[in-house]
């Protein structure tokens, strides 16, 4: 069934005009059809008593538990925007709930923060798509963008970092990931890795080098890779 994140409060629901003309002339919902919204990070099961102007009334309430016991946020370095756009829609459904765009020594794309202004609705559309698809309470915080040596300033229980010279130390990785009992922070490096200065910035700054495997990721690969581990330990 399909789900709408809304505004107002449960007297004066308050659907946007892209939402409406999804419920109207893509969907082609007719009075008595059900539909699920989201305000304030509740659920609610919903009918529509008139499509044109669009009216609803609450049905029940739904109290499926979705998002993830703690919350998560992914560092993601600066590249291609379809490839920053398939990590945001993926680490959405895989419960992420906050994405930070930061700049690396190697990072081949180079973004500015009236860059990002520019392109933050289109990023925060595909979260909001990818959270109704996959009927989450929230949507993921976008930020951007931040240098490399802010990262510290983002604090969380637990702070990984995904590094191709780990490579092959499965133990690390499932001993970090067993031993996950709070807020997580995730970092994959650019296309071309880490700088030995940024490995060592980030441990300095009480980070965890975290081997993927024996193989070398693409930065997105490793991105999606990483949070689904997470998402995994997580729901466990």
């Amino acid at each position: 069934m399909q789900r709408y994140f809304v505004k107002g409060n449960l007297d004066n629901i308050l659907f946007n005009e892209q939402d409406i003309f999804h419920i109207q002339k893509v969907m082609r919902c007719k009075k008595g059809d059900q539909i699920e919204i989201v305000l304030d990070e509740k659920a609610y099961l919903t009918v529509i008593d008139e499509v044109n102007p669009l009216r609803i009334h609450l049905q029940e309430p739904i109290n499926n538990e979705v998002e993830l016991s703690y919350p998560t946020t992914l560092f993601f370095p600066l590249t291609k925007s379809d490839k920053i756009e398939l990590v945001i829609q993926k680490g959405t459904e895989l419960g992420i709930s906050r994405i930070i765009l930061y700049r690396a020594s190697r990072s081949v794309v180079k973004m500015t923060n009236e860059d990002f202004k520019r392109k933050e609705n289109r990023m925060i559309s595909i979260a909001k798509e990818a959270s109704e698809q996959c009927h989450r309470l929230k949507i993921p915080e976008i930020i951007g963008v931040v240098d490399f040596k802010d990262i510290k300033n983002y604090e969380a229980d637990h702070n990984l970092f995904a590094y191709e010279l780990e490579a092959g130390k499965v133990n690390t990785l499932e001993k970090q990931l067993n031993n996950i009992k709070g807020s997580v922070n995730m970092i994959v490096g650019p296309e071309g890795g880490f700088t030995k200065e940024e490995a060592e910035y980030l441990v300095n700054n009480n980070y965890v080098a975290l081997p993927l495997g024996k193989r070398i990721l693409r930065c997105e690969t490793a991105a999606i890779y990483l949070m689904t581990l997470v998402s995994y330990y997580l729901e466990k």
